[in-house]
């Protein structure tokens, strides 16, 4: 049991501390030129998770496909999502007061 318990816990102990590291960058208010740099430890995040927890290492060909296609899909999101507020341009607003 306890060799099979060891991966795992060092698995979870590094999504921890890549979670402690995102939520510290996002804390220490350096500014949006940072905030690429955050992406990295979630990319590390993902890739622990597909491969240790999920086994997409060992898995058949369809599993990896749909896998690939998911962070395809979650790229094509986070990018259309990203551009709605690049494109947004900003109106003065008047306030009607009525009687």
């Amino acid at each position: 049991m306890m060799p099979l318990l060891r991966p795992v816990a060092a698995v979870w102990l590094a999504l921890g501390v890549l979670f402690a590291v995102e939520l510290a960058g996002a804390f220490t208010g350096w500014g949006h030129g940072f905030g690429g740099l955050l992406l990295v430890p979630a990319a590390v995040m993902v890739l622990l998770v597909g491969f240790f927890f999920m086994r997409v290492r060992q898995a058949g060909r369809l599993a990896r496909f749909f896998a690939l296609a998911a962070l395809f899909w979650l790229l094509v999101l986070l990018g259309l999502g990203s551009i709605d507020p690049m494109t947004r341009t900003v109106f003065p607003v008047t306030v009607t007061r009525y009687p």
